[in-house]
């Protein structure tokens, strides 16, 4: 296996920073490009359509992973409102003109009035089965494609982001009685740059009714707004609430909002990274392309059951798709994901089970902001386990140029990004508290063939962008008229300790070293800390514990390994010297005590 690098030198990386971004924290963007061997053996050598900012911003388990508990006789705690996302960047040319031309509906379904009695909708429900999603993907693909964006009332289009958080949903309005199931399900007004309309079901006991829109079901508060002032159709999207444990008793556990972006969130968890249902041709050429989740069937849980269901509409250019999420609520809530997808036409490269992160800077690489904090990300590095079993380490960057790693595999077991580092004292930030946002874990269930992991890392110069994006590109190229079927289990994590029992890579730290004469080669000297699991028995006999270290078209000189009384675990400093073969080199390094390997595969690019 071979992880190979290519250079990107005209990018546009304003208009990839609003493709590629994307959150409720917000989107990002032009390059040197580089991909990485994801073996052990080896030494490692935009259609861009309207775009919808996407939701706020995972140890793998089985479906009887410890849960939340939940107080059922409790009822809503009457939380009022929404968490709303904060300013996203969007270019000004991002997308084509759009029509006025309604959503047509899945079938043809009652309304249901929304109220916290449940009482009994209007009409007489219609039969549902999770087939008739598969049919509707497979039947729009074998037609044009229209473009989902609707021009709002100017009301609504007008909305700064500030004043479009404002909205809020009413939380006595919520559907379900979480009383008796646990669940909660609120929805997202349309506005601001949320101008594609998504129709929301609900079904019960295999019955659909339509949720039509209704001004009364939102607080407009300081906008000044009311129901008076608009006529609109569908929503922007949803969020389903459970009682995690948080003294709140009920927190958020899921939510859609923008484009085909989604969250989960676990126990003491904030909004941090997020996850998409596909992207097409992210950071390819041609400009990517941004699917869309059109409408949703969200599925009424019965009392006592711990999984809420979501079936979802997916639309876009060359491909459409039926997707399930099987949503458990828990200390690390997990979804199921299954997804059929139908193609209009070829596409270059798909990205499947995609994530979405930031990283501005951390402790091995600064750059030069003047920020009081001493590290700002949501992830700092990604987590693969690839089909070997060989487990790697990433750290993260915020690159001069657009990098675009690939980790060549075949049947992956995992990937994800993790925030790894959870002391609140690296980042002193009360506000965001990067120290408890989530890691995702992304677990493919079957064999997902030859292909890569992708870890596109985009320049950003603020926070409020996306710009991490880690997914699975499948060696063969879908074509027009073909039919792709995959599922995955993505859980919120927290660094991911118990995924394996290896001790992890937990800290990269960088820096010049001074030339002695005027002969000497200027070197970079890496410390790495690695702690955790069985390293701390190996430490009484050290002289034979030893760092494996390999870079390609460079010398590693001056390897040292050491106890780390104050972290715990083992330090390894090494130089790395170019040798002036190439510009840029693969490093790799584990531990090991004779044969035994102790600690994940540290991996990282450098560029001289």
């Amino acid at each position: 296996m071979y992880r190979f690098q290519k250079r990107v030198t005209n990018a546009p990386v304003h208009a990839l920073l609003a493709v590629v971004l994307a959150g409720f924290l917000t989107l990002g963007a032009g390059g040197f490009a580089h991909a990485q061997d994801s073996s052990a053996n080896e030494t490692p050598s935009s259609k861009q359509s309207d775009v919808d900012a996407p939701a706020d911003r995972a140890e793998t388990g089985d479906e009887n992973a410890e849960e939340a508990s939940s107080d059922a006789s409790s009822p809503d705690s009457g939380q009022s409102g929404t968490d709303m996302p904060e300013e996203t960047v969007i270019p000004e040319e991002n997308g084509e003109p759009i029509t006025n031309k309604p959503l047509e509906p899945i079938i043809d379904v009652p309304v249901l009035v929304p109220n916290t009695q449940e009482k009994t909708a209007i009409s007489i429900p219609v039969a549902f089965e999770s087939e008739q999603v598969i049919e509707r993907a497979r039947n729009l693909a074998k037609q044009p494609f229209e473009n989902p964006h609707r021009d709002l009332p100017e009301a609504l289009a007008g909305l700064s982001p500030e004043n479009y958080a404002k909205i809020r949903f009413k939380a006595e309005k919520a559907f379900f009685s979480q009383a008796n199931s646990g669940f909660a399900l609120d929805l997202y007004h349309p506005g601001n740059m949320y101008d594609v309309p998504v129709a929301i079901n609900l079904v019960r006991e295999g019955q659909v009714q339509a949720v039509p829109y209704s001004a009364g079901l939102f607080d407009f508060g300081e906008t000044g707004l009311s129901g008076n002032d608009f006529s609109t159709q569908g929503y922007a999207g949803f969020r389903l609430r459970y009682s995690l444990g948080g003294a709140a008793g009920s927190d958020e556990l899921a939510t859609f909002l923008g484009a085909s972006y989604f969250r989960i969130m676990g126990r003491n968890q904030v909004n941090g990274q997020i996850a998409r249902g596909l992207t097409l041709d992210l950071a390819g050429p041609s400009g990517e392309e941004i699917p869309v989740f059109r409408e949703f069937w969200i599925v009424a849980p019965k009392e006592g059951e711990r999984k809420i269901t979501v079936f979802a509409l997916l639309d876009s250019v060359r491909v459409t798709g039926a997707y399930r999420f099987d949503i458990r609520p828990g200390r690390n809530s997990k979804v199921d994901v299954s997804s059929t997808l139908f193609f209009r036409d070829r596409v270059e490269k798909i990205g499947l089970a995609p994530l979405n992160s930031m990283f501005l800077y951390g402790e091995q690489k600064r750059r030069n902001f003047d920020d009081y904090r001493g590290e700002v990300h949501s992830s700092d590095g990604l987590l693969i386990n690839n089909g070997k079993g060989e487990w790697l380490w990433r750290p993260l960057d915020n690159p001069d140029n657009l990098q675009i790693s690939s980790f060549i595999d075949e049947n992956p077991r995992g990937f994800g990004l993790l925030q790894r580092d959870r002391n609140f004292d690296h980042y002193q930030d009360l506000d965001t508290r990067f120290d408890q946002q989530p890691g995702y874990w992304v677990a493919p269930k079957g064999d997902w063939g030859k292909g890569h992991v992708e870890l596109v890392e985009i320049p950003s110069p603020s926070e409020s962008n996306d710009n991490i994006v880690a997914f699975w590109v499948p060696q063969d190229k879908p074509e027009a008229g073909a039919e792709l079927s995959f599922e995955y289990q993505i859980a919120a994590t927290q660094d991911g300790g118990d995924l394996h029992k290896l001790s992890q890579a937990t800290d990269t730290r960088i820096m010049q070293v001074s030339s002695d004469g005027d002969d000497a080669q200027t070197a970079t000297r890496f410390i790495l800390n690695f702690a955790g699991e069985e390293l701390e028995y190996y430490l009484a006999d050290l002289d034979n514990l030893k760092a494996d270290i390999s870079a390609s078209n460079a010398e590693i000189r001056n390897i040292r390994v050491m106890k780390d009384p104050e972290n715990g675990g083992v330090r390894v400093v090494f130089d790395l010297v170019g040798t002036g073969e190439a510009a840029s080199s693969n490093l790799r390094a584990f531990l090991q005590y004779d044969d035994r390997v102790l600690s994940e595969t540290w991996t990282m690019p450098w560029v001289f």
